[in-house]
């Protein structure tokens, strides 16, 4: 599968038309006409996975479009936020204050306070 991630619309119709044939396309970006084009004149794909959000914005006369020629549009739950490995970090020294914590790792007090007491709370549910 194909990734084509872009801050505007001009950024994506490029990286389609620089991308290699897949029959699996991802685009971060709201399914309008010329995108619908560009991809169809380029990559050629049977599945195109679009963010639920951006589905919902998408014009569906390009989706219904898509669909009559055989090529599904798929909506999917994107995912956002970075991901953080701050818990694992913090686990190693729960025997320890957030004061120390925050020393020895070098993370802000304020994250190291949230995730330690977050954790030690979740630590009494199971016990």
């Amino acid at each position: 599968m194909i990734e084509l991630r872009g801050k505007s619309k001009e950024e994506i119709i490029e990286k389609i038309k620089e991308a290699e044939e897949d029959e699996e396309v991802y685009i971060n970006k709201e399914l309008d006409r010329d995108i619908a084009i560009a991809l169809l004149e380029s990559v050629e794909p049977s599945k195109i996975y679009i963010p639920i959000s951006k589905y919902k914005r998408s014009p569906k006369k390009v989706i219904k479009a898509l669909e009559k020629i055989g090529v599904k549009v798929i909506p999917i739950k994107a995912k956002t936020g970075r991901p953080t490995n701050v818990d694992k970090i913090i686990k190693k020294y729960l025997d320890k204050k957030p004061e120390e914590i925050a020393k020895i790792t070098g993370l802000n007090i304020k994250t190291v306070e949230y995730h330690y007491y977050k954790l030690k709370k979740r630590e009494k549910k199971c016990i």
